[in-house]
């Protein structure tokens, strides 16, 4: 049994004013301590259970608009993966998805989480909900469902407007804070979430802005998006049993219609595949629509 600490977080370690504060936890298992935001209806019971994902640079902050109208069906669970957000680990060496994924399934083990209705992720939390259920024995996830899922290696914009922040990651002996430098005074964070195909908000934007000003965040991004596998995960959905959702933007700059598609059709032939105009962001520029589609894919009326 891992040991677990479950408190509400201080001031220091997740903002007063952050998107539905009141549901935050700081829970620390095995010397991780997890952002987990937590849902639950305690009026009513046998209710789904489903646990959303976000994907590279993302946060708990993503699924803020889409929360309200999951909830009227099911009880949620939104967690910071390591390396994001507001969830702290001290030796941050794997961001790996199997290892991202091992840990995952110790939060869940600590919450006593036996069965997941659905697990939505969105662009690389897609790529955990497949390896999520290919390391459950296939039981404890019921549905995937992937919101434009980044199976495919981003577009050549993205790693053009990533180059300010990669080359002084990798030579300078005061990345850190010289990362946190480039997001503060430049609008790369602005432009990185204009290629996204999305038009955000300005209340949605300072989100992002807040949480790329970390220097904790900014690094974890990074050395999560370089350590996915994509190829190894796709060989190994031959033995995927779980059955899987895809939603896709056509107008996603970030993860391309034509090859994601491609990609769908041979590793995930008997998904369901919803497509949508929209662009990476999707969920939260649409998220009644995006919503209304998700709980058809766990099958809720």
């Amino acid at each position: 049994m891992n040991k677990m600490k479950f408190a509400q977080p201080d001031k220091d370690q997740v903002p007063t004013d952050w998107p539905y504060r009141k549901n935050s936890r700081i829970i620390e298992v095995d010397k991780i301590k997890w952002h987990v935001q937590i849902f639950k209806n305690n009026k009513k019971k046998q209710r789904p259970l489903f646990l959303l994902i976000h994907g590279t640079g993302g946060a708990v902050h993503s699924w803020k608009n889409i929360i309200t109208p999951l909830f009227v069906n099911a009880d949620l669970i939104s967690i910071d993966l390591p390396g994001h957000g507001f969830t702290y680990e001290k030796h941050e060496n794997d961001y790996s998805l199997p290892r991202i994924t091992e840990l995952l399934i110790n939060l869940l083990n600590a919450l006593k989480i036996e069965n997941l209705d659905k697990v939505v992720g969105h662009s690389a939390g897609a790529a955990i909900a497949i390896e999520l259920s290919l390391q459950t024995n296939l039981g404890k996830v019921n549905h995937i469902v992937g919101i434009n899922p980044s199976l495919v290696p981003p577009p050549p914009i993205f790693n053009t407007l990533l180059n300010p922040i990669i080359t002084p990651f990798v030579t300078a002996k005061s990345f850190t804070s010289l990362l946190s430098s480039i997001t503060r005074n430049t609008t790369l964070v602005d432009n990185l979430l204009t290629s996204t195909g999305s038009e955000l908000n300005k209340d949605q934007k300072n989100l992002y802005k807040r949480i790329f000003q970390k220097n904790r965040h900014l690094n974890g991004s990074i050395k999560f998006m370089a350590s996915t596998n994509l190829t190894e995960l796709l060989l190994k959905t031959k033995n995927l049993k779980t059955s899987s959702t895809f939603i896709i933007g056509q107008q996603d700059n970030w993860v391309k219609r034509e090859p994601l598609l491609k990609i769908l059709k041979q590793y995930f032939p008997s998904s369901k595949i919803i497509e949508n105009i929209g662009g990476h962001l999707l969920h939260e520029t649409y998220p009644e629509k995006i919503s209304e589609q998700i709980l058809k894919a766990s099958f809720i009326e």
